[in-house]
C-alpha cells in the first residue's frame, strides 16, 4: 500500500516510453519502406508520382510539351525528395536512373542522358508512368531501370535490418528511461512516504515528528509547510495544557480559602458573622470574575464573542474613562491625563467593549506607576486608522517579559496575587477585543532607565459613516 504511488507514476513513465518506442520503431520501418520508392537521377531522389505531377503542371501551363527537355533539370529537382550519396546510394546501386519525357505519341520530348527527338528507350527493365490532364492522356514517364527495390536490390533484408536495429536502440533508450524513471520517481514519492509516516504519528499523538527538508521545490514547500503545522500543532497543544494548568492554579487557591473558611466556621474557629461572611464574599467575586475572564477569552478566541457595534467617538470614551479613574489615581499621587482632540474621527465599534480595553490599559498604568509618576492616554489618527495609546513613566518591562504580556494567566512581578495583580486575562482578553473589531495591539518599552516607562497601544480602522437625513 506504501508503494502504491511510486507503482503508479513509474507504471505511467513505463506506458509513455512504450508509446514512444513503438512509434518510433513504426515510423523508422515505414520511412525506410517508403525510401525504395524513388529513381535516382543526378543523385536526387524522385517519386514516381511527383515527378507525374510536375509533368503535368507543366503540360497545363505551358499547353504542350514545348521546351520541357531545357527545363527537366528544374523539374526533377523541384520534385526531389533530396540527394542521396555516398556509401548509402552506391550500395543500393541507384547512382544513375535514365528517364525520358514522351508525348502521346510517343516521340521524346526530354531525355535526362540524351536530346530531344532521339530514340525512345527500350533496355529492359523499364517503368512507364503515364502523364494525364483533363482525363486525358498527354504523355509518358519512362524511367530506365528498376526503382529503388523493385528488382536491383531485395529490400526486404534492408528494411529488417533498419527495423531491428532501430527496435534495438529504443530497446535501450527505453530502459535506460526506466530506470532514470524510477530514481526520479523515487525522489518524489520519499518525501511524500515520509510525510505519511510523520502524519500517522501525528495522529498516534506524537506532536514533537518532523520532517527533514531535502529540496526547494512544491515537495520542499510541502514538507515545509507540514512541518509548521506540526510545529503550530504542537505549540498549541502546549498552550492548552499550560492554561488548564493555570486555570486549575488560579481556581485552587480561592477554592481551598473558601473551603478552609467554611471548615473553621463549622467548627467554631471563626464565627459565621457579617465580617468573616463578606471575606467570603470578596473570594466568591473573584472566582466569579475569574470565570467571567476565562468564558470572554474562550469566547473571543472561538471568533464568537458578541460585538454590538455603533459609532463611537473614541476621544469622548477616553477622556470618560480617564475621568472615571481619577479618584484612584489621585489616591495612588499619580498624575492622569487624557490628549484627546475635540471629536476623533468615527469608528464603528462595540463601546462597552472598547471601554474594557481602556480600563484595562490605564488600571494596568496605574498598577505599575509608582507615586509621583504620569499616565497620559492619547488618541489620534491618519487616514485610515484611528490610535489609542497608554504611556506612563513607571519603571518599564523586563525584556523578556514583552513577548509574553498577552499571553494567559502571564504576570510579569512574580510576586503579584490575583488580588494586586489581576487575574492574568486582561491584557489577552484587550487584545481578542481589538482584533474582533479588525484592529490590533502593541507594547512598547524602551529599556530601564529611559525617560518612559511603557506604552500600550491599539489601532482601529477608520469608518466612512454617512450623514444622517433630517
Amino acid at each position: 500500500m506504501r508503494n502504491q504511488l511510486w507503482f503508479k507514476l513509474t507504471g505511467a513513465f513505463a506506458l509513455i516510453i512504450f508509446i514512444g518506442m513503438v512509434v518510433t520503431v513504426g515510423l523508422a520501418s515505414q520511412g525506410a519502406a517508403t525510401q525504395f520508392e524513388h529513381f535516382m537521377v543526378a543523385n536526387q531522389m524522385v517519386r514516381p508520382a511527383t515527378m507525374q505531377a510536375a509533368l503535368a503542371n507543366y503540360y497545363t501551363r505551358n499547353g504542350g510539351w514545348q521546351g520541357v527537355d531545357t527545363t527537366l533539370d528544374a523539374l526533377l529537382l523541384d520534385a526531389s525528395d533530396g540527394m542521396m550519396t555516398g556509401m548509402f546510394g552506391s550500395m543500393m546501386g541507384m547512382l544513375a536512373n535514365r528517364i525520358q519525357v514522351l508525348d502521346a505519341e510517343g516521340a521524346v520530348m526530354a531525355d535526362s542522358a540524351g536530346a530531344a527527338g532521339g530514340e525512345p528507350v527500350s533496355a529492359a527493365p523499364l517503368e512507364h508512368w503515364p502523364v494525364i490532364v483533363d482525363d486525358e492522356l498527354v504523355g509518358e514517364l519512362v524511367v530506365e531501370g528498376s526503382l529503388m527495390g523493385a528488382g536491383m536490390v531485395d529490400t526486404a533484408p534492408v528494411v529488417e535490418s533498419i527495423t531491428r536495429t532501430v527496435f534495438i536502440a529504443a530497446v535501450i533508450a527505453a530502459l535506460t528511461g526506466l530506470l532514470l524513471a524510477a530514481v526520479l520517481v523515487r525522489q518524489i514519492t520519499r518525501p511524500l512516504v515520509d510525510l505519511s509516516h510523520a502524519s500517522r504519528r501525528i495522529a498516534a499523538g506524537d506532536l514533537h515528528v518532523r520532517v527533514p527538508v531535502k529540496s526547494d521545490d512544491e515537495v520542499g514547500e510541502l514538507t515545509d509547510t507540514f512541518n509548521q503545522m506540526a510545529a503550530s500543532l504542537e505549540q498549541q497543544e502546549t498552550l492548552r495544557q499550560s492554561m488548564m494548568a493555570d486555570i486549575a492554579h488560579e481556581l485552587r487557591t480561592p477554592l481551598t480559602g473558601l473551603q478552609g473558611a467554611i471548615e473553621a466556621m463549622q467548627d467554631g474557629v471563626f464565627p459565621a458573622d457579617a465580617e468573616n461572611l463578606e471575606a467570603l464574599h470578596v473570594e466568591v467575586l473573584l472566582l466569579n470574575r475569574l470565570v467571567d475572564d476565562l468564558r470572554t477569552l474562550a469566547n473571543a478566541e472561538a471568533g464568537q464573542l458578541a460585538l454590538e457595534k455603533a459609532p463611537v467617538d473614541v476621544a469622548e470614551l477616553c477622556r470618560s474613562q480617564v475621568n472615571a479613574m481619577q479618584f484612584r489615581a489621585a489616591e495612588k499621587g499619580i498624575t492622569l491625563t487624557a490628549t484627546c482632540p475635540a471629536q476623533a474621527p468615527p469608528v464603528v465599534a462595540d463601546a462597552q467593549r472598547l471601554n474594557q480595553v481602556l480600563l484595562n490599559l490605564i488600571d494596568n498604568a496605574l498598577r505599575h506607576t509608582p507615586a509621583g509618576g504620569t499616565i497620559i492616554a492619547t488618541v489620534y489618527a491618519n487616514a485610515t486608522e484611528l490610535f489609542v495609546t497608554v504611556t506612563d513613566d513607571g519603571p518599564g518591562i523586563a525584556a523578556g517579559d514583552l513577548p509574553h504580556l498577552f499571553d494567559r494567566f502571564y504576570r510579569g512581578d512574580r510576586s503579584r496575587t490575583r488580588a494586586t495583580g489581576g487575574s492574568g486575562l486582561g491584557l489577552a482578553i484587550a487584545r481578542q477585543i481589538v482584533e474582533a473589531h479588525g484592529g490590533s495591539m502593541w507594547v512598547d518599552s524602551p529599556p530601564p532607565g529611559a525617560a518612559h516607562g511603557s506604552e500600550f497601544g491599539f489601532s482601529l480602522p477608520r469608518t466612512a459613516i454617512a450623514p444622517v437625513s433630517v
